[in-house]
């Protein structure tokens, strides 16, 4: 059996000099680790400091987003947690997760309260967290839970989705 090409000459397996291939493997290694990443948990009901909370998202995202979706996605996981802590007595954790082409953040607490939306008066400090989740995120809500709720937001996890 003749597996050459027509004019007897096979074709190439790699394309461009050995660097360029190897950069385009790593890429699609890369590409193909992302849709697998585990959930990453974090215990919220030591009220752990917001900043190495963000940072433990950084860390187990890095390699998993697009680096101009994880800024996003550290903006949500601060806007969800920092909801938690203000306005519930109980946060209980979060949850990151990469589902496919997208990030899932979710914040558990032990407030059943619903949230509302709140378009903020000029000037106010506050009451801008959740605007900004929904500006952010392709889509969000919430879901009751058997001793509170949990807030989630779902992001695309690279421009191209």
């Amino acid at each position: 059996m003749d597996l050459s090409e027509p004019d007897g000459a096979p074709e190439p397996l790699v394309t461009g000099s050995l660097s360029q291939a190897v950069a385009r493997l790593v890429a699609e290694a890369q590409d193909v680790l992302a849709l697998v990443v585990l959930p990453w948990e974090n215990d919220l009901r030591a009220r752990p400091d917001l900043r190495s909370v963000r940072a433990g998202v950084r860390r187990h995202l890095a390699d998993a987003v697009h680096p101009d979706v994880l800024g996003d996605v550290l903006l949500v996981v601060g806007e969800l947690v920092e909801n938690a802590y203000r306005h519930t007595a109980a946060p209980h954790r979060l949850r990151v997760n990469r589902e496919g082409c997208a990030v899932r953040v979710e914040v558990t607490d032990g407030d059943p309260t619903e949230p509302v939306l709140h378009v903020a008066a000029p000037g106010e400090r506050h009451r801008h967290g959740l605007l900004l989740v929904h500006q952010v995120c392709r889509e969000w809500g919430f879901r009751p839970t058997v001793d509170g709720k949990t807030m989630w937001g779902v992001l695309s996890g690279h421009p191209a989705c």
